[in-house]
């Protein structure tokens, strides 16, 4: 894990780059819980940040190929916690090969919003 530099007016980022595999979904949820155990959030907010980061993740893995990495992103806010899922392909970009799609995790209340997108950033 590495923590991107802080920008002005931003919380902080936290990232992950792993190979674009099921097993290594179990890695990205056990990140989202420790992320928010340090942040001073409760066992059910982590277990659903976990639950959002295994939906977005299998929804990337479902289109990946053996050299694809799989990006996973916390941006973590004073109230929410925005999780970013994409899938990067090495090489030429192609239409239809890239997946990104955020949610956002609220730490005050039950909600999530969700945001996909697709094409190349």
């Amino acid at each position: 894990m590495r923590r991107a530099p802080r920008q002005a007016g931003t919380g902080d980022r936290t990232s992950l780059s792993l190979p674009a595999e099921p097993a290594w979904v179990a890695l990205a949820r056990t990140a989202a819980i420790g992320l928010l155990q340090h942040r001073a959030g409760g066992a059910e907010l982590g277990a659903r940040l976990a639950s959002v980061v295994a939906d977005l993740a299998g929804a990337g893995l479902s289109g990946a190929r053996n050299q694809d990495r799989l990006r996973v992103h916390f941006d973590v806010g004073t109230t929410s916690v925005i999780v970013t899922v994409e899938l990067r392909r090495p090489g030429r970009w192609q239409p239809g090969g890239h997946f990104l799609e955020s949610r956002t995790v609220s730490l005050d209340t039950d909600s999530t919003r969700s945001r996909r997108g697709t094409g190349r950033r």
